[in-house]
């Protein structure tokens, strides 16, 4: 068997009609030209996708949208 092929960053699940969908574990703004959800038919084109997004990825910076936190950014960056 196979080892699966991983995306860090990425959380790949089975679609519920079929195929299935990747989920980026860190959002990215809407602005930023990247993709949160991608989908496939099967697992290889899902891959190309998610492949694609690395290379987008590349290209630009996006900066992450992370959930709100009750600390200070001196606490953060210490």
């Amino acid at each position: 068997m196979t080892k699966p092929r991983t995306f860090p960053g990425w959380e790949i699940i089975d679609g519920a009609g079929g195929g299935y969908i990747a989920i980026r574990l860190v959002l990215v703004p809407a602005a930023s030209g990247l993709s949160n959800v991608r989908c496939g038919a099967t697992l290889a084109e899902l891959h190309r996708h998610l492949e694609e997004e690395t290379r987008r990825r590349g290209q630009r910076a996006p900066q992450a949208v992370a959930p709100p936190s009750s600390e200070s950014p001196a606490e953060i960056d210490a």
